[in-house]
């Protein structure tokens, strides 16, 4: 009986709050909700990896209690930004479009609008499911086609975007899935700073027996990151006014349209948060980049033609290719190395102290003469891989925001001394990867990208003046 009453308000629901304006969006709270099963979250909550299990069981939601505390947390806000979900459908096996969709259903927080824009699905199956029970909910919008024929992921995407009446979109491709807390998550960091333009998350995978695996834990914000790739993709939310400052996505670049869109979007010097939590799980199937990188190889196409766009929109004379000694996705930008005319170099003893060191660059003709733009700190023992090292190294001082430069560090041995410097929890130094052969990547390829460090290499560190 009490399933009969749910069904029944539901429906009554639906019928009333077909679209919702910023009144109906607080009446949520009230909305008759799914709880998930004990059952469902422990098997959404496996993995392939013993460690990480270990890791998952700690940090994610994996019975109903924990899910109704925050749930209850969650309703009992005062305020809140508007979150829209936008999730473009083409031809999406139902069980995976059902898992998606249930996995916004399962929101802890209540204030969420989800838009499905079924971009020509030709399937009987995705349509059955976009038809279904699952999708009978006032805050799921279905946007048809027309056509039969998918006008692509970046079309369909500004079509929910410009359905939408929250304040943010998020989005959710249709074969993923969203953490349980994603939802909430988004909206207390948003709660505690509502400057905020950008939010990003950690992630992880699932294979293809739907296990979670291939964690990726990522770094802050860190803009030059983005010349070497797209670090920050999945889950990401943006500001809708930010969105249409920008002009939304771009066909032209569909397979890396996001991080068309994301670079894009760093010109108008957002306020980015990240969200150090795991709130995305990327699928993997026969036709993901996630699985195999040669399924979708227009993608990583899109990548170069994206990276060669922004440095004409920036001014910066430059090629782009793809980092070959890398996995794809991995790009890198080739600048034209820096007249040495600008460059001075001041060369440090090999037996000198802290205290000489700091001697040396003070009473430098270099420092004292101010006629170059860039000054090179380098100890006597090291040497230059290739002639124009130096020079290239001077290039990227030339890029806006960049004010203090090092490059990687090999011992004689050609293992890596130096490719970058982090802090532990303590404050301790640390130097990642030093010891290890050349050619190791690390992890998210640091050792061989440009990114930004937490310290330069003090024996070999160029800055602008």
């Amino acid at each position: 009986m009490q399933n009969i009453v749910r069904q029944i308000s539901r429906r009554v629901l639906y019928k009333l709050i077909p679209r919702w304006p910023r009144s109906q969006w607080e009446k949520l709270r009230y909305y008759p909700h799914i709880i998930p099963t004990d059952t469902l979250l422990s098997i959404w909550q496996q993995s392939e990896w013993p460690e990480y299990q270990e890791w998952i069981s700690q940090n994610s939601i994996s019975t109903t209690k924990e899910w109704l505390k925050l749930h209850k947390q969650a309703k009992s806000r005062k305020a809140f930004p508007r979150i829209s979900i936008i999730s473009p459908i083409f031809n999406t096996e139902a069980s995976i479009l059902e898992t998606c969709i249930l996995s916004v259903r399962l929101q802890t927080s209540p204030f969420w609008e989800f838009i499905l824009v079924d971009d020509g699905s030709t399937k009987k199956e995705t349509h059955e499911i976009l038809e279904a029970t699952i999708c009978h909910d006032p805050r799921i919008q279905i946007l048809r086609s027309r056509s039969t024929k998918s006008s692509g992921i970046s079309a369909a995407t500004n079509r929910g975007i410009q359905h939408a009446s929250g304040d943010y979109i998020l989005f959710l491709d249709h074969d993923d899935r969203l953490a349980p807390e994603a939802i909430q998550t988004t909206i207390d960091a948003l709660a505690i700073d509502p400057d905020i333009d950008i939010v990003y998350s950690d992630r992880d995978m699932l294979s293809v027996e739907n296990k979670r695996f291939m964690h990726l834990m990522k770094p802050d914000w860190s803009p030059e990151n983005l010349y070497s790739g797209n670090y920050i993709f999945h889950m990401m939310c943006y500001r809708k006014q930010l969105l249409e400052k920008a002009g939304n996505l771009r066909s032209e670049y569909d397979g890396s349209q996001d991080y068309d869109l994301i670079l894009r979007c760093m010109e108008f010097q957002p306020k980015v948060k990240h969200i150090p939590k795991i709130l995305y799980h990327w699928r993997q199937h026969e036709q993901s980049v996630a699985l195999d990188t040669k399924a979708k190889s227009y993608a990583f196409d899109a990548g170069i033609k994206a990276l060669e766009d922004t440095l004409k929109r920036r001014n910066i004379s430059g090629t782009v290719t793809e980092n070959q000694s890398l996995w794809r996705g991995n790009y890198q930008i080739h600048l034209p190395p820096c007249d040495t005319n600008r460059i001075g170099i001041i060369r440090l003893h090999k037996d000198s102290t802290p205290d000489q060191y700091v001697d040396t660059i003070q009473n430098s003709h270099v420092i004292k003469q101010e006629s170059q733009d860039f000054i090179l700190i380098q100890h006597d023992s090291y040497m230059e891989k290739t002639p124009q090292a130096i020079e290239l190294l001077a290039s990227y001082l030339q890029l806006d925001g960049i004010g203090l430069i090092s490059g990687r560090s090999l011992n004689k041995s050609d293992k890596i001394s130096y490719a970058g410097i982090t802090y532990d929890t303590n404050g301790k130094l640390l130097l990642p990867y030093s010891g290890y052969p050349a050619d190791e990547p690390g992890y998210m390829a640091i050792t061989q990208t440009l990114r930004n460090i937490s310290g330069p290499d003090p024996f070999s560190v160029m800055i602008s003046r």
